[in-house]
């Protein structure tokens, strides 16, 4: 644990949190490198949002520790401990103008008018605001308050940027440019951040790093390549992206690679499952080829039929009909639909080796 603390600019050590007999933190370990951009990702009641007010300050942990640049802020409270948090309802005041809704934190620091005004004016210019200064807050967009929340919260120059969900409220297509622009923004400014999100095409876009959340602890903790390409468990596989997944039994193994028995015939993949174990092994849709592909070395073929197929603009997805129930689910995507292919068809998949992923099944 020692080691953990020394570890990064955030620390988060043991910290564990009940309310009643509900566990909602669960001895959480996570360190934060200085600059680094963290997304917390998981479900309801998983315990991402709890942990992000434990940093904050606005509620204290049953144990552990917490510290930022070295400095345990464990039982500090909320206005000591320069963390900046941007609210999903971006909590703007809205009897003042943007600027002085900027300037809001800097007056409670007792920071005089002179030296507030240029430290204002900087915070406009960097979410590029600054021709709105004079406006009240109501006549802004929904993208435009969630640039005056950040800026309120850049001002005060905080060792920590907290976010928790601070685009739920905004359409998809503004969601997603401002996600770009956050990520540049913070960049720019080189500041630590963690962000709360339950979505995950939005952890992938923002982060450097994502800490999967299950049952008040850390499923995983990996940058976005590699929580999509290998994720740890099948809890990390179903939350992030969409896979096809097949549950089998192990037939044969050796090598590095086993062969198993699946509803749709012998699928090969990495591994090393005795003989007879229970396993599920899954493929993520855009390392699924359909069609009648030669067999090769190195190649998994499957027979299928589609059950549905969902035009989702860019891509198309099949969803298969798989015989069994339970852990067997089908999901292909595809930059465009073959000619032939409908509900109902029979198709024939093939995915190499190396894109098939295994665990053991629950």
């Amino acid at each position: 644990m020692a080691a953990l603390r020394q570890a990064g600019h955030l620390t988060v050590a043991g910290a564990a949190k009940r309310f009643g007999a509900a566990t909602v933190l669960d001895d959480l370990s996570i360190a934060v490198a200085k600059g680094e951009f963290v997304s917390l990702l998981g479900p309801s009641g998983c315990g991402k949002t709890t942990l992000l007010r434990c940093i904050a300050g606005l509620l204290r942990p049953d144990s552990g520790r917490i510290t930022v640049a070295g400095r345990d802020i464990t039982t500090l409270p909320a206005h000591k401990r320069n963390v900046g948090v941007v609210f999903q309802n971006y909590a703007l005041f809205p009897h003042l103008t943007v600027a002085e809704n900027i300037g809001f934190g800097l007056r409670a620091q007792g920071i005089r008018p002179a030296e507030a005004a240029p430290r204002i004016a900087e915070a406009l210019a960097l979410v590029r605001m600054s021709e709105h200064a004079g406006k009240p807050v109501t006549a802004l967009s929904g993208g435009q308050q969630q640039r005056v929340a950040v800026a309120r919260a850049l001002v005060v120059r905080p060792s920590l940027l907290l976010l928790d969900e601070p685009f739920s409220a905004l359409d998809r297509k503004l969601r997603e440019t401002m996600q770009v622009e956050l990520k540049h923004l913070l960049r720019e400014v080189g500041i630590t951040a963690i962000f709360v999100t339950h979505d995950q095409e939005e952890a992938l876009v923002v982060s450097d790093r994502i800490a999967v959340m299950n049952a008040g602890r850390i499923e995983q903790l990996a940058d976005p390549a590699t929580l999509y390409g290998r994720p740890a468990s099948l809890y990390v596989l179903d939350f992030v992206g969409q896979s096809t997944r097949l549950a089998g039994r192990v037939s044969a193994g050796g090598g590095g690679l086993v062969s198993v028995e699946t509803a749709l015939g012998p699928v090969r993949a990495p591994g090393a499952f005795a003989p007879g174990s229970r396993v599920v092994v899954a493929v993520r849709p855009e390392a699924v080829t359909p069609g009648a592909a030669s067999p090769a070395e190195g190649l998994n073929r499957i027979e299928a039929r589609v059950r549905e197929v969902s035009f989702l603009g860019s891509r198309t997805q099949l969803h298969l009909d798989l015989p069994e129930e339970g852990e067997d689910r089908g999901v292909v995507e595809l930059a465009r639909l073959p000619e032939g292919i409908g509900p109902g068809s029979p198709v024939t998949l093939s995915f190499r080796e190396e894109d098939t992923m295994l665990f053991p099944a629950a």
